[in-house]
This record gives C-alpha cells, structure tokens and sequence, in this order.
C-alpha cells in the first residue's frame, strides 16, 4: 500500500504541475548527495516517513486497524539571482520559487484520495531544510511539505492461519505466494442445510445440500 500511495502522490503531481518543475520522482538521498545534478532543478521528490497503527474497530474476526501515513514532498529550487529569487520567484517565468512550489503541491494534494484510494489527505506541516545553501558553486534552496494519509488496514488473518494462495497481482496475499512462504488453501463451502416454510403454514420441511469437492 505504501508503494500504491507513493507512486499515485508521484503521478498526481506530475500531472498537475506540470513545467513549474524539471522532474517529479520519488526521493533518492539527494540532500545528501553532493553530486546532485543542480541543472534539473526545480524539482520535487516524494518519500515515505513513516505509519501510525491505531485500532478501528472490532469484528467477528477481531481488532480492525487503520494506519496513517506520513508522506512528505521535498521541493527543490536553485537560486539563479537571490535569495529572495529562490523563494518568491523572480521575473521571467523560469525562475519558480519554492513559495511556489510549496503552495502548488499543497493545492494538488489536499483533501484528495487519490481515487479512492486513500481517505482525504490532510496537510500537516512545512519545514525549512535549507534555505540558500551553497553546492557546487550554486546556491540552493529546499523545503519539505508533510501530509497525514489514513486508510484500512487489510482484515487481519484468521488466527494460526497462513495467507492463502493465489496468482493476482493485487490481492494481498500475492507476496507471500511469490516469495513461497507458507500458505493456507481457501476454505470451500461443503454444504448447506435449512428449513424452507410457506408464510401461512405451520410446518416445514427441511433442506441439506452438499458441495461437490
């Protein structure tokens, strides 16, 4: 679930913000990286930062859990003239500052759930990383915008059972399938037994069906 929601982040604002940035992708360690490639800037980069597992509510099955998410979407700009270039903006139209860039991935993400995906995302907080920092004879300037992403949890496997098998792609078993671990074949309905009465009468007669194995 955490890939899904990462790479719909990624594709959502990819898609809406179009050539204020040179890339969307997800985070790589580039702060950290002095040999990062300043010419593709402005640039924003999505990770992950972590879950909160809180109980939901309790079924026939068990507790029901939900988790919330913490992503954040680092915005990355150079700072062509100033300081105050590199935050606000300058004149000509390729100068994108990070106010901007901050201001457009809260406007793309807020409040959406990523078709259904997700419940509606909430913005959290945005931080200073570095503001005007000098790299490679350039001047940089980043900011990290954090959101809140809750949804379900999967329904808990019955208790001592095993995923069980199967070929798709998106079930949420289908690691464990991949990977061989122990699996627990799918419990099949054997038969099926009742009493079939008419709304006037008085009596009944009863029915018991078995299933073909």
């Amino acid at each position: 679930m955490i890939t899904q929601i990462e790479q719909a982040l990624i594709n959502r604002l990819a898609r809406g913000l179009g050539k204020l940035t040179y890339r969307v992708d997800s985070y790589h360690g580039e702060l950290d990286d002095a040999t990062i490639d300043v010419r593709r800037l402005p640039a924003v980069l999505v990770t992950y930062g972590g879950s909160r597992i809180e109980r939901a509510s309790v079924s026939a099955r068990g507790h029901r859990h939900k988790s919330t998410d913490t992503f954040v979407a680092i915005v990355m700009v150079r700072s062509l003239r100033s300081n105050q270039a590199a935050r606000q903006g300058g004149v000509a139209k390729f100068e994108v500052g990070a106010n901007q860039l901050v201001y457009a991935v809260l406007r793309l993400l807020t409040n959406q759930t990523l078709d259904n995906l997700v419940e509606p995302i909430k913005p959290v907080a945005v931080r200073t990383l570095f503001n005007h920092m000098e790299l490679q004879k350039e001047r940089l300037t980043a900011y990290a915008v954090e959101f809140e992403v809750c949804y379900s949890i999967q329904p808990p496997l019955e208790d001592g059972e095993y995923p069980q098998p199967t070929d798709d792609p998106t079930h949420p078993d289908y690691l464990f399938n991949v990977y061989d671990g122990e699996l627990t074949p799918p419990h099949y309905l054997e038969r099926i037994t009742g009493v079939i009465t008419a709304p006037e009468a008085t009596t009944g007669f009863d029915i018991k069906t078995e299933t073909k194995k």
